[in-house]
């Protein structure tokens, strides 16, 4: 079974949790702006050298990553959390990687990259897109129970969608057609505008 990501639609669903769960953080953020006191230039002055210069380090890693050099970029990684700690930016550092390594088909690395996001214990909606993805790689290596266990670990509902449609794959790979068809149907009545849609339907066709 090839490892499946929808890069686009979990992003989204990714931003939507974000928001909904820093709305108070916001709001106050453009109330002090109005008043200017928060305004662009003094958030920009508030950042620590330090940060800018875990934002340029990730950069690097990121060009690294396109460019294919995975060995480099896996110990460039674990140098920046040395260095900066396993703050967002090394987050995403490892996400990039963990892509990349799918698209050479190294599947252990990857899995490897995905543990290693959740054992850092980030913010809740990376976590829980972390768990999506190694279920995905999971259910690619054949390890179905693991699989549904990294689902456990996903409770926002706006990853309903991509959940159910994980399900779905589970009991296909343990041959309960019947299971497998409520998921994907459960999968389709959340996933408007879920840019894996037409697989899901053609997967529930296939069970049908």
């Amino acid at each position: 079974m090839a490892f499946e990501e929808y890069d686009d639609y979990e992003q989204e669903q990714l931003v939507k949790e974000w928001l909904k769960n820093n709305t108070l953080t916001i709001i106050l953020g453009v109330a002090l702006g109005i008043g200017g006191l928060w305004g662009y230039g003094t958030w920009q002055n508030s950042l620590s050298e330090k940060s800018q210069e875990g934002a340029t380090a990730y950069q690097q890693i990121a060009k690294v990553v396109d460019l294919g050099e995975l060995s480099e970029a896996t110990q460039m990684v674990s140098d920046y959390e040395t260095e900066y700690g396993g703050n967002l930016f090394a987050v995403k550092a490892r996400m990039l990687l963990a892509t990349k390594l799918v698209e050479q088909n190294d599947l252990a690395e990857a899995k490897a990259q995905y543990q290693a996001i959740i054992a850092a214990k980030p913010e809740k909606v990376m976590a829980e897109l972390a768990h999506l993805r190694l279920a995905r790689l999971l259910i690619s290596l054949e390890e179905y129970d693991q699989a549904e266990s990294q689902l456990k670990g996903v409770q926002s509902t706006a990853y309903n969608t991509v959940k159910e449609e994980i399900k779905g794959d589970i009991f296909v790979a343990k041959g309960n057609k019947a299971a497998a068809k409520d998921a994907y149907q459960l999968a389709l009545n959340d996933g408007e505008g879920y840019s894996g849609r037409q697989i899901v339907e053609m997967k529930l066709a296939s069970v049908k």
